[in-house]
């Protein structure tokens, strides 16, 4: 069946303000220090528990996180350490192995690995040698899937992969990718320290394509200093005219309050609120006509 995104923009006025994004659930704010271990520990029990009672094991999901980012997007408000000392990410896979080894004792181990995903920062930060080995230690914890039917994806910075980096990622088990470009306007780029070229992001998604990767999606950002409709209408049209399997369209969200990096954006130079969801509902178009939505 077809189905039209349709975007209620008066609803949208009349609720204007910020909120959580919904890129995880439950959102960052209803996490507290009253959901402990043995808290979570019991729910882990609870979900083997369910799994038994299914009389089919229930697959798993695993998140790793890579926070470390060569340089900071002046918009990012993700949990990150910047750096270009790429020794610092060694320690923090050391711990990161160690969880793997706690959390597996967790759950059942015919629990299979449906969904894996590495998010940051920039996962593509650390070596190829340490992509292998934490693959490698995942797979010694859980049951991943050997016949490529898992959904295993990553978030890739395209400065920061070579052609050598997407081979390895293949390798390795990944199938999915999430390609991060946000905006080619070089203005826009200038304004939130991004400078990214369109060669540099199409070059990578070919990379992903001619390896086998099963889904590539771009990532692009609206609300962000200088964008207009037309100006990001241009992106958007680049963005289509490549093809990608999918695309995530985030509204970008200034809370300079809450987010040091964001404090560099000059405010006078953001969109008002009319004007994002201008933008918004013409990208929505775009990609309608086009068959995204």
């Amino acid at each position: 069946m077809d189905q039209k995104l349709v975007i209620d923009l008066d609803m949208i006025r009349r609720h204007d303000k910020s909120g959580p994004r919904y890129t995880s659930y439950p959102t960052a704010v209803q996490f507290h220090e009253g959901f402990g271990e043995a808290e979570y520990k019991a729910w882990a029990e609870r979900t083997n528990e369910g799994s038994r009672a299914a009389g089919k094991p229930t697959p798993l999901s695993l998140y790793f996180h890579i926070p470390f980012c060569d340089t900071v997007c002046f918009f990012c408000g993700c949990n990150k350490v910047s750096t270009k000392d790429r020794s610092r990410a060694a320690p923090y896979l050391e711990r990161v192995h160690k969880e793997l080894a706690l959390q597996s004792a967790l759950f059942d181990g015919d629990r299979k690995v449906d969904q894996l995903h590495w998010g940051g920062g920039t996962p593509t930060f650390i070596s190829h040698d340490e992509m292998r080995e934490l693959m490698r230690m995942t797979r010694e914890h859980f049951p991943l899937h050997d016949d490529d039917t898992g959904e295993y994806s990553i978030e890739i910075d395209p400065r920061e992969a070579t052609a050598e980096t997407i081979d390895v990622l293949r390798e390795i088990g990944f199938n999915r990718m999430s390609l991060g470009a946000q905006d080619f306007d070089p203005k826009v780029q200038v304004a939130v320290n991004r400078i990214q070229s369109e060669e540099e992001t199409f070059a990578t998604l070919s990379e992903a394509r001619k390896v086998g990767f099963k889904s590539i999606s771009i990532d692009l950002i609206y609300g962000l200093p200088h964008q207009t409709v037309k100006s990001f209408a241009a992106t958007v049209d680049k963005i289509i005219a490549a093809e990608p399997d999918r695309l995530s369209v985030f509204n970008y969200a200034h809370l300079p309050e809450m987010f040091k990096p964001q404090r560099r954006i000059n405010e006078a130079d953001l969109p008002s609120p009319a004007e994002k969801l201008d933008i918004l509902q013409n990208t929505n178009e775009q990609l309608s006509k086009a068959g995204y939505v």
